[in-house]
C-alpha cells in the first residue's frame, strides 16, 4: 500500500538557502526545534508541545548514542583477518564505499544499516529499505602530494511502513532531522537531502 500524500517527505517548503524544510504537525521546523534544544533556548511552545518534545527527545537519544559509540574501547575482533580481507575486496568496489574524509571511507551497507536503525527506533515507523547516494569526487591532490578529497554530502532515500494512525507529518520530520544529525555527528558527513516514502501501513492490533 502506498501512502505518500505529499510526495517525498523532505521536500515541502524550501528555506532561503534552498534546502528542504520538514515541518512538524504543530507547524514548527524540526531542525529549529533541534537547534533550540542544543542551545538550551526552548520557548514555551517547544517545552509543552508533544511534537516538539518528541523532537527534543530524539536529540537527546542521538547524543547518548554518539557518546556511547565514542566511549567504546577499541578491541580487535576475533575474525580480524577475515575483516581485513573483506576491506581489501571492498576497496576493489569503490561504488560500495562512502568518502568520509581524505583517506577515510565507510561501507555503504554499514551506513545504510545505521540509518535504518534510526527509523526502527522511532515509534510508529519500521524501515524497509535505505539507499545512500554520494557523488564520486575527483581526487584533489594537496600541496604535499597527498589526496585531499573532501566528503561530499549524502542523499538518502528510505522506504518505511507506518503504524495506522501515526502522525506522518511529525514522525517523518523527526526521522529526517535524526538522519541529518547522525550523518554529521556520527559519520562526519553532511546529509543534504532525506526522502522518506511510506509504502505500507500496519495495525498494531495485529501484533497482539
Amino acid at each position: 500500500m502506498a501512502l505518500n500524500p505529499t510526495g517525498p517527505a523532505s521536500a515541502r517548503t524550501p528555506d532561503p538557502g534552498g534546502a528542504p524544510v520538514q515541518m512538524l504537525a504543530c507547524g514548527r521546523d524540526a531542525a529549529l526545534v533541534w537547534d533550540h534544544a542544543e542551545a538550551g533556548v526552548l520557548d514555551e511552545h517547544e517545552r509543552t508541545c508533544p511534537h516538539c518534545r518528541s523532537t527534543v527527545s530524539d536529540r537527546d537519544s542521538l547524543g547518548g548514542l554518539v557518546g556511547r559509540m565514542a566511549a567504546q574501547p577499541l578491541r580487535p575482533p576475533p575474525n580480524v583477518l577475515e575483516q581485513v580481507m573483506g576491506a581489501v575486496v571492498a576497496d576493489l568496489r569503490p561504488h560500495d564505499l562512502l568518502v568520509l574524509a581524505p583517506g577515510a571511507s565507510l561501507s555503504r551497507p554499514a551506513a545504510a544499516a545505521a540509518l535504518r536503525h534510526i527509523v526502527d527506533s522511532m515509534d510508529g515507523l519500521r524501515a524497509r529499505s535505505c539507499r545512500i547516494e554520494q557523488e564520486r569526487p575527483a581526487p584533489d591532490p594537496a600541496p604535499d602530494g597527498t589526496d585531499a578529497t573532501i566528503a561530499l554530502p549524502l542523499r538518502v532515500t528510505v522506504t518505511v511502513a507506518a503504524r495506522f494512525g501515526v502522525d506522518l507529518a511529525s514522525v517523518t520530520a523527526r526521522v529526517r532531522q535524526m538522519m541529518i544529525s547522525a550523518g554529521e555527528r556520527a559519520l562526519g558527513v553532511p546529509v543534504a537531502r532525506v526522502d522518506i516514502h511510506v509504502v505500507d501501513v500496519w495495525d498494531e492490533r495485529e501484533d497482539r
